[in-house]
């Protein structure tokens, strides 16, 4: 006999948990299926994951009663550096210019997922389902019935809604049969953690190269964590060259602005492409987080982007009489296409513009960085999109 859902999430990372997390006290009937529960603890000798929180999703955690226990192992982001290697330029913008405390945290991911799988424990009408696997969907006029695998057991589910949060992969997409536009960046992104000679302080730095750009985020008093974008072949060498090799690399590539770089911590690669759903929506279905717009992690909005999705989501669903109503799923294409769109193309043109060797875009980039600090009311437009800031002042209204 099937299981009967009002909401059933496909994939419970951090996107699909925060969504069950936002439709906590709709008396709708969630299921949450997740492959393996993310760690909510460090796991000793691997690569620590973590994600830079706009200041509008910390609003948006604020409402959702989860702050309190992300924010004693949150970092503010107070002033961001941006600059180029090699090349004139730069763009800072500090926290005080827009009213807020920070211009964002870095938090590690096993802290998030420690405060939101908390949250689910104590919430009524959430079923977490785990370990299990997406296996196949059939979508009916009234239903959808979905089949998973338990171990070595099938389990059948029907539900009003299938939302896809399985990541960039998404083997709910392609059930689907929603077409992807797909570009591989050819690179991987470096994770690890690092100990400067000088106080990170509470400043985040962009630095662009022409391999790709490195991110340095405040961690902790005496670390940072390094987001370092390499072509796929340079990253993979990285990974296995000793400690040494890797940070004098490291500070050739970054320079001397924070001192001599020390204290490296355990690293890992991933790939980098980007995938942009035109229509992320079909029958009683819908994409959520990197199923359906996976993201180059420069300037850090990706899960910021996922947030305000599944936020709409979750405020349509609400008073709704069917979860999976095709003018809802359309009203809430179109509620979020342009933020979508604008941060998609936004990150997508960031990298295709300092990633580029072409002789004279060096020239043109420092122009371009130098222009941000002479028009001041661009770089705030920028910095305001980036932070949310708008669309946390709408959900602040709204509540």
């Amino acid at each position: 006999m099937a299981d009967d859902f009002d909401v059933l999430v496909i994939g419970g990372g951090l996107v699909g948990a925060s969504f069950a997390c936002a439709m906590a006290g709709s008396g709708r009937r969630i299921g949450l299926v997740e492959a393996a529960l993310p760690a909510t603890d460090p796991v000793p000798d691997q690569v620590e994951r973590t994600t830079a929180l706009a200041w509008g999703s910390r609003i948006l955690f604020e409402r959702w009663g989860l702050w309190p226990a992300i924010a004693g192992t949150a970092a503010p982001i107070r002033h961001l550096h941006v600059s180029q290697r090699g090349r004139f330029g730069v763009t800072r913008v500090d926290h005080a210019d827009y009213g807020v405390d920070a211009l964002g945290y870095v938090v590690p991911n096993h802290v998030l997922a420690g405060a939101l799988y908390q949250r689910l424990a104590d919430v009524d009408g959430v079923e977490v389902i785990a370990p299990a696997r997406f296996q196949q969907l059939e979508t009916g006029e009234h239903r959808v019935a979905v089949t998973l695998s338990e171990g070595d057991r099938s389990r059948q589910i029907t539900t009003c809604l299938v939302v896809g949060a399985d990541g960039a992969g998404s083997a709910v997409r392609a059930a689907l049969g929603i077409g992807a536009e797909i570009r591989d960046y050819g690179q991987q992104a470096v994770v690890t953690s690092v100990c400067p000679g000088r106080p990170p302080g509470d400043t985040a730095y962009e630095r662009f190269t022409p391999a790709g750009p490195i991110a340095i985020l405040p961690r902790s008093a005496t670390d940072v964590a390094l987001v370092w974008t390499l072509p796929t072949d340079e990253a993979e060498q990285r990974c296995r060259e000793d400690d040494g090799a890797f940070l004098a690399a490291l500070q050739t590539a970054f320079g001397q602005r924070l001192g001599r770089f020390d204290g490296l911590g355990p690293r890992g690669a991933y790939p980098l492409k980007r995938v942009i759903c035109p229509r992320p929506i079909a029958e009683r279905a819908l994409l959520v987080g990197s199923a359906g717009h996976h993201l180059h992690p420069a300037a850090a909005q990706g899960f910021n982007l996922a947030l305000r999705d599944v936020t709409v989501l979750a405020g349509l669903l609400q008073t709704a009489a069917d979860p999976g109503d095709a003018a809802l799923l359309e009203t809430w294409r179109e509620a979020r296409r342009a933020d979508q769109h604008r941060v998609s193309n936004f990150t997508d043109g960031i990298v295709r513009l300092f990633s580029n060797r072409l002789p004279g875009l060096g020239l043109a980039r420092g122009l371009g960085l130098t222009g941000l600090e002479l028009l001041p009311g661009i770089k705030h437009d920028m910095a305001r999109r980036s932070m949310g800031l708008a669309f946390a002042s709408d959900v602040t209204t709204d509540a």
